[in-house]
């Protein structure tokens, strides 16, 4: 395999990379949230409140850390040698993933040990104006993130696309 060949399959792998976890947050958001802290409306004699489907949920949420935290390291790495081995430096796709990883580890740094320290306290804990500012604080951040990743896979697809194609001609 030529040189070109193994950047062109780095490239892509690192779009793959982006658009898991574009994937994971849409379906973690999307999908999986609403059903469970509805639960008991589709499961009444389950017995489930909206404590114990937030239990749940966090589940989720730290197996899904581990997925943005690893890729948080692989956005960083990959940024960083792009950057500094590109001949045209540009600072956008650089800052927006710099803000993704930013993102990524105030999500899994700072929301969810909050959430999950508030949940070890009960219920109650849980119930408080203080949990819903901070729950939806960190649904802020979740969401600005799966923006920024958007932005940063689409970045990345059209400098793929510019740097692959030889017919294309830039306006200068």
């Amino acid at each position: 395999m030529n040189k070109i060949g193994l950047k062109l399959i780095l490239h892509i792998a690192y779009l793959w990379l982006i658009g898991i976890n574009i994937g994971a947050i849409a379906t973690c958001g999307i999908f999986v949230a609403p059903i469970v802290f509805n639960a008991y409306s589709f499961l009444p004699d389950l017995g489930i409140t909206q404590y114990d489907s937030g239990i749940l949920m966090t589940q989720i949420f730290l197996k899904l850390n581990t997925l943005l935290n690893v890729s948080a390291i692989l956005i960083l790495v990959y940024e960083l040698l792009a950057f500094n081995l590109s001949k045209k430096t540009s600072f956008f796709p650089l800052t927006i993933n710099i803000i993704n990883v930013l993102l990524i580890f105030l999500f899994s740094f700072y929301f969810t040990p909050k959430i999950i320290e508030a949940q070890t306290q009960g219920a109650a804990a849980t119930a408080t104006p203080e949990f819903a500012t901070l729950h939806l604080q960190s649904e802020y951040v979740f969401k600005f993130l799966f923006i920024m990743l958007t932005l940063s896979f689409f970045t990345r697809f059209v400098l793929l696309f510019i740097q692959t194609n030889p017919n294309y001609k830039s306006k200068k």
